[in-house]
């Protein structure tokens, strides 16, 4: 894992504490959003507008609906925050 997104890991692992109460150790690139994190649709949309205003990457939310696991969000906003 590149150090960006260390970093990244790091401050959604905060959001996800903040916003579903999770402990921000458990946020792990190889866990699910849903399965093993328990987050309902809403929390996940409230933990992608919050990343959103982190990191300036605008998540429509077809793209939202394609991300699974925290290292999906990852590489979107990654992939996404890349210059042209």
């Amino acid at each position: 894992m590149s150090t960006k997104q260390q970093e990244m890991l790091s401050t959604l692992a905060g959001i996800v504490e903040r916003v579903a109460g999770v402990p921000a150790e458990r946020v792990q690139p190889d866990k699910s959003f849903t399965d093993d994190l328990a987050l309902d649709s809403l929390a996940v949309v409230e933990v992608a507008f919050s990343m959103q205003e982190e990191t300036g990457v605008e998540i429509p939310e077809e793209d939202l609906a394609r991300i699974r696991t925290v290292q999906d969000f990852l590489d979107f906003v990654e992939l996404s925050a890349e210059p042209n």
